[in-house]
């Protein structure tokens, strides 16, 4: 008899490199679409290169997986103020 035990999904968080951008193009463009913001979703793969890997990253990011797969991505960019 075998008797099968639940398994739990592997979450890993990682920063994403030049790489990914492809992927984050991609996952850019879904969230686009599930907002209805397709139209404005106009950032290309060299655009993004740009911005995230460039000589002055304007932002970074973060992938998620769940068991290797991307599932998910955090986009940020540091602001600072003294107030």
């Amino acid at each position: 008899r075998v008797t099968m035990q639940p398994t739990t999904p592997l979450l890993s968080i990682r920063a994403a490199t030049a790489d990914d951008v492809p992927l984050i193009r991609q996952l850019i463009a879904e969230l686009a679409d599930y907002e209805r913001l397709a139209h404005a979703a106009v950032a290309t793969d060299d655009d993004l290169h740009a911005a995230l890997f460039g000589a002055q990253p304007a932002a970074e990011v973060l992938i998620g997986e769940v068991d290797g797969q991307p599932a998910g991505f955090a986009l940020f960019f540091h602001n600072f103020s003294t107030f």
